[in-house]
């Protein structure tokens, strides 16, 4: 079954991409169509050379002629007339177009929820998880003032794209909300194919923002290895449409699943500080990841912040960002 449905999802990505490709097509009707005007503009006055190019209009010539002949010494309209049918043909099939393009979108996001719900009843049928995640016996308990964090925490992942279009002339329009949305599902769906091979534990959407969580804490060394050349590549890849893309987001981790949406929650306030490309991480990770016994990484204060949603409450929390510490020297870059 879930087989099934990874090969119907890639079907919907073909048919997504092909539509895609093949809309740029009505740019050839919109061209005609200023041939079409500016040949009628220079037929009026009798151009003679111009009739060197009647080859280019000898079909829509016969197409007119069944419902307009010029008579006497009138204008020929017939130039305008196939620049008119021309442009509304253009507008036609890129209306059209996005409409299927639209509609395919909406069934890949209808797949992966499908998809999703199945995963998450096969887990659930494998392995019924405890009301309560206690920590075995004989297990230390690590940063207890901070939220009782334990050593079988899992890692929490939120990520949330940024997009625009590249300005290559000072009156290009900026992309509509719509086309905002579009182009930040298909950054997800290529992030999501780069990551698959991680195997994360769970994955889906948290507010229209894509969230993984790993099983094993102690993957995290690994994870941010990958990600940062992952999301290098996707950055180049969608350079090439023309799309400026940037990435805000966090790490936390929990060792109760219940906590899961509660942590999200709060990760999703820090996805709205709009830190760009540099990983961020809750206080929660800071104590599991200080008491690992290997670090790779190191992390500084970035500063304390208000993570409530409730404006009336305050929530301040610490915040820091993550260092390679092999490479962090005062004033390099983060990773």
């Amino acid at each position: 079954m879930v087989q099934r449905r990874d090969n119907r999802l890639s079907q919907l990505d073909l048919f997504a991409r092909l539509i895609y490709s093949v809309k740029s097509l009505r740019y050839v009707f919109f061209f005609y169509s200023f041939l079409s005007f500016i040949f009628w503009f220079l037929n009026c006055f009798e151009v003679e050379w111009l009739y060197r190019f009647d080859w280019l209009f000898a079909i829509p010539y016969d197409i007119v002629a069944l419902f307009y002949v010029p008579e006497g010494i009138t204008v020929d309209l017939s130039l305008a007339f196939i620049g008119s049918f021309a442009l509304i043909l253009g507008f036609i099939y890129d209306f059209i177009l996005n409409i299927f393009y639209n509609r395919i979108i909406t069934l890949q996001e209808e797949e992966e929820k499908r998809l999703e719900r199945q995963k998450m009843f096969s887990r659930r049928k494998r392995k019924k998880l405890p009301p309560t995640a206690q920590p075995a016996a004989g297990m230390p308990v690590i940063g207890a003032s901070s939220g009782a964090v334990f050593e079988d925490s899992k890692l929490i992942f939120l990520i949330m794209p940024h997009v625009k279009k590249i300005r290559r002339k000072r009156e290009d329009l900026e992309l509509t909300f719509q086309e905002v949305e579009v182009w930040k599902q298909r950054v997800n769906k290529k992030f999501i194919q780069n990551v698959n091979y991680s195997k994360p534990m769970q994955k889906g959407y948290y507010r229209k923002n894509l969230f993984l969580v790993y099983k094993d804490f102690n993957y995290v060394d690994d994870f941010v290895y990958y990600i940062t050349p992952t999301l290098d590549s996707i950055i180049l890849e969608f350079k090439k449409y023309g799309i400026i893309t940037s990435f805000s987001y966090v790490l936390s981790a929990i060792s109760n699943m219940d906590l899961l949406e509660k942590e999200l929650d709060c990760m999703d306030t820090v996805l709205s500080l709009n830190f760009i490309n540099e990983f961020v991480v809750t206080n929660r990770f800071k104590v599991t990841y200080d008491n690992k016994s290997i670090q790779k990484y190191t992390m500084d204060l970035k500063g304390e912040y208000n993570l409530s949603k409730n404006l009336t409450i305050s929530n301040r929390q610490p915040l820091y960002t993550l260092y390679d510490r092999n490479k962090h020297k005062e004033g390099e870059e983060k990773i």
